[in-house]
């Protein structure tokens, strides 16, 4: 009788570069991987590069099975079908809508996972929201709005307000509302449907990614966030590690804590996104892979070993070495994001990815494209990494980037401003006020 080969399934497929570095981390210590997944479907901007981007990733699977619809039932028979031929060893999400489903795979064949609670609760942002009022966890004043006359009441008592749908994720359907009038234009998006109301607070957003283990954080990170243009709330930055203090790294790594806990989280990834506001309010939280290329971020600080750690955890066999972090290696992932205009040259020296230190540059726009800030996640305009040993490094690649690349933008009132992709990174990073463009960028 023929030997099974053991397999790991991941379930869903996401965009984010994280996915080769954890396929390359199967590989290495010695199993299959089968993604299950669904075509890929979107009408944005880029549709026919993410598309191929899409292909690219899929193509790097053992086994790809593409399916049109990823519910339980369905998954749960491709995995029935795979396991007469494959030893399953573990089971991983790689997309936020299909970790419920994951976890129904795990709970099956007792694979290692987050648990079924932890998961449903993940993907439900009025759970979250009672289930911390309901043991004590700081959360502002919320409402789940079923109804117009419900909303209207809440922004009239709490104005500035953030709306957001129930259960979605890339920051699509978040708006700040700050009246009556913002609101009635947010109920023509909504569509009927309910959505969570919450009082607006200002503070300064951070991710905590911990490496769970049987409950227990085994790795945490601090990523720092920049955001778009409000009322939406679009991440355009993140930058590896965060700069804080050691009392802030305590609060933050606390409520990460207290979530696994009350979410009985068994194993995989907390990713939880929280606000300091003085206290430490959480904003969501996922039990999956973060985007934005934050695993690859995470990686490279933590010196290659986060992923390997993580495929691990799911696989039960030959664990390695809880990975530490490499001092003063800083990265960030930046979404391009553009004022209202007109795009009227783009200027290429060379190509960014020449560059020490650029990891996948991509611009998608074109003289002639109109342009906006992001509405959410999928209405950027390109997007780059860069890895780097110190902050002075740092700097010098983001000077690098500036010389290489630039893009003219005319903005609404006629002007004509050359706009440098690196000011998103230099304003987080450096705190230098920018505000948004480099009138030295060189045409």
């Amino acid at each position: 009788m023929t030997a099974k080969s053991p397999a790991m399934l991941v379930i869903g497929l996401s965009l984010s570069t994280g996915l080769p570095t954890f396929i390359e981390a199967c590989h290495r210590q010695g199993v299959v991987v089968v993604v299950i997944c669904e075509p890929f479907q979107r009408d944005v901007p880029a549709a026919r590069q993410l598309t191929e981007l899409f292909e690219r990733r899929l193509a790097l699977a053992d086994v790809p099975i593409e399916v049109a619809v990823l519910d339980s039932v369905r998954v749960l028979s491709a995995v029935q079908r795979l396991a007469e031929h494959l030893e399953l060893k573990g089971v991983y999400a790689d997309s936020e809508k299909h970790v419920e489903v994951a976890a129904r795979v795990a709970a099956v064949y007792d694979l290692p996972g987050p648990g079924l609670r932890a998961a449903t609760i993940s993907r439900n942002k009025v759970m979250q929201r009672l289930l911390c009022a309901a043991h004590g966890v700081a959360v502002p004043p919320f409402t789940v709005a079923t109804t117009a006359d419900e909303a209207y009441e809440f922004v009239a008592e709490h104005a500035p307000v953030v709306a957001k749908p129930c259960a979605s994720s890339g920051s699509d359907g978040v708006r700040r509302l700050d009246c009556a009038a913002d609101l009635k234009d947010y109920l023509a998006e909504a569509r009927n449907a309910p959505f969570l109301m919450e009082r607006y607070l200002a503070g300064r957003e951070i991710s905590v990614e911990c490496l769970v283990l049987d409950g227990l954080p085994m790795l945490t990170n601090f990523t720092g966030k920049g955001k778009g243009a409000e009322p939406y709330f679009v991440e355009t930055v993140q930058v590896v590690p965060a700069e804080l203090a050691v009392e802030q790294q305590n609060a933050f790594a606390e409520l990460a804590m207290r979530i696994i806990e009350l979410t009985g989280m068994e194993t995989g990834i907390l990713h939880l996104e929280a606000i300091d506001c003085g206290t430490v309010y959480p904003v969501e939280w996922a039990v999956r892979e973060p985007g934005h290329a934050i695993m690859d971020l995470i990686n490279w600080r933590f010196g290659g070993q986060a992923t390997p750690y993580l495929v691990g955890m799911h696989l039960r066999t030959n664990l390695p070495q809880v990975p530490a972090p490499t001092s003063e290696r800083v990265a960030l992932t930046v979404f391009i994001d553009l004022p209202l205009g007109t795009i009227v040259r783009v200027r290429q020296e060379r190509d960014p990815n020449t560059i020490p230190g650029v990891v996948d540059f991509d611009f998608f726009g074109s003289p002639g494209d109109a342009t906006g800030y992001a509405r959410d996640n999928w209405s950027t305009i390109g997007a780059y990494s860069v890895w780097a040993h110190t902050r002075a490094d740092l700097n010098r690649v983001l000077d690098e980037l500036d010389a290489a690349f630039s893009v003219l933008l005319r903005e609404a009132n006629g002007k004509e401003t050359w706009w440098s992709v690196s000011s998103q990174a230099r304003a987080e990073v450096f705190a230098s006020g920018s505000s948004g463009h480099d009138r030295n960028a060189t045409p």
